[in-house]
């Protein structure tokens, strides 16, 4: 199969344990986005519209199972290959997973072959059905290094944050400045790159992150 333009949305609170899954994929040339959080990875999902979900089940606030309810409202084919990550599952974890419309689970700890196994099985299963498809079809957009040279020094330093998956609350402790300075240099943002709203920045920062992250804006 080939892996080259799979990508995987992983949803894991734990970092070492994140940034382990996320190196073991990347190294068997997946593409990741790796996020901390429920409500975080939502901001996401219907942007970065993944092949598969790998989604720790106990997290603060949200856990995987709203973030599966909430997955499957953007992906009406319900075709979306969605794998749970969970220190413990009992019958009754399984069963609620299975009832809202999960495929699988990893029990940690898990072996790397134990993960790559998992989530290609799932992935060559889906490759089989129908194509998976996503309620938002708004059209790509690509960047050139000079377009991003109407951004002030600050809004160069908040879009690098940004293409990370920082948040507008992250970024306001990152810099020492207010929760509305930031949103503010968001919306001058989005109107200087010619974009509508929220979303299109999130996933104009999604499809030219590696161009964003190679600008030397320190």
């Amino acid at each position: 199969m080939q892996n080259s333009k799979r990508k995987i949305l992983l949803i894991e609170d734990e970092q070492q344990l994140k940034e382990n899954i996320s190196e073991l994929l990347e190294i068997n040339g997946y593409d990741v986005l790796p996020v901390d959080a429920g409500d975080k990875a939502m901001q996401f999902v219907g942007i970065y519209k993944p092949d598969l979900i790998l989604c720790d089940i106990k997290m603060p606030r949200y856990d995987g199972y709203w973030v599966l309810t909430e997955t499957r409202k953007l992906n009406p084919t319900g075709k979306v290959p969605f794998i749970f990550i969970s220190a413990k599952v009992d019958r009754a974890d399984v069963r609620t997973g299975m009832d809202l419309g999960a495929d699988d689970y990893l029990t940690k700890p898990f072996s790397a072959e134990e993960l790559l196994s998992a989530v290609n099985a799932r992935l060559s299963r889906a490759a089989d059905q129908e194509t998976t498809v996503w309620s938002d079809g708004e059209l790509t957009q690509k960047a050139k290094s000079d377009d991003l040279n109407v951004l002030t020094p600050t809004e160069k330093r908040i879009i690098f944050q940004i293409a990370q998956n920082s948040t507008s609350a992250e970024i306001s402790k990152r810099f020492f400045i207010s929760l509305k300075t930031v949103e503010n240099h968001r919306s001058n943002i989005t109107n200087k790159l010619g974009l509508k709203g929220h979303l299109s920045l999130l996933r104009y920062c999604l499809n030219n992150k590696k161009l964003i992250l190679v600008q030397n804006w320190d």
